[in-house]
């Protein structure tokens, strides 16, 4: 069998393009471009703090990455510019004969997910390293315009079962409404944060969780956790512990 190299990172991989870890990588940071156009609105409201957070206190200024990130101008010139190049050398309908969505967010929506379809071929162009790297830098200023760095963001790898084995794109976990429904859309399944943790917690594949979201699965408190990772000595990524080595560890505690 042949082998070649990742386009991005190098590793190994058996066709030309990108690693599943790669592609999987763009294809999240294009969803978040989405979440971050929302999450940019909420930073307009009166009464947010300067980081992030509520303030009890009114203010009178704006968030200007906010603002610039809503006009949604980055987001589309960054995501129709490489829509142009990709329907040119695909040779699919051009641009100007494509119906334009109703409204902002369609718009913006259906770009996102333009993109995400070719992925895989995209990754096999010279060209897809300046892709990804002009992605980072968009994604970077929805960060800042949603103010997401703030936020402990929780997800959970799409357990659905597809052709090539899971889905495996990360989904978030909505903590507030764990039987709000919602779509995974790189597979179209469809979730709620409880029968997504559930399904994920019988998987013998490795989730990993924040205390935040393992104290409130587990029904104990976010310190009990905490004890627990250290006395048992359990794998930890940053501030994430491994969902079924903490509850091994919760069984034996008793």
């Amino acid at each position: 069998m042949t082998y070649t190299f990742c386009n991005l990172c190098s590793h190994t991989v058996q066709a030309a393009g990108l690693c599943a870890k790669c592609q999987g990588k763009l294809h999240q940071s294009l969803d978040d471009l989405m979440e971050f156009w929302k999450g940019a609105h909420e930073e307009l409201l009166p009464g947010k703090s300067g980081n992030g957070g509520r303030s009890s206190e009114r203010t009178i200024g704006l968030n200007v990455a906010a603002l610039s990130f809503i006009a949604g101008h980055d987001i589309l010139g960054f995501l129709h510019e490489w829509e142009k190049l990709i329907r040119e050398e695909r040779s699919l309908t051009p641009p100007a004969l494509v119906n334009k969505p109703e409204t902002l967010e369609a718009e913006i929506d259906d770009a996102i997910k333009f993109s995400q379809i070719h992925l895989a071929w995209s990754g096999q162009q010279e060209w897809i390293a300046d892709f990804a790297s002009e992605l980072k830098e968009i994604h970077s200023q929805g960060m800042g315009a949603a103010r997401k760095f703030v936020e402990k963001t929780r997800r959970i790898p799409c357990p659905a079962e597809t052709g090539n084995g899971s889905c495996g794109n990360l989904l978030k976990i909505n903590a507030d409404d764990p039987l709000e429904i919602f779509d995974c859309r790189k597979c179209q399944s469809q979730w709620t944060t409880l029968r997504l943790v559930a399904v994920a917690m019988s998987d013998k594949r490795a989730v990993w969780l924040d205390a935040e979201a393992l104290a409130k699965w587990m029904g104990i408190s976010e310190r009990h956790v905490r004890r627990l990772a250290q006395k048992h000595k359990l794998p930890k990524r940053g501030e994430l512990y491994e969902a079924h080595a903490m509850i091994e560890a919760q069984a034996q505690h008793g």
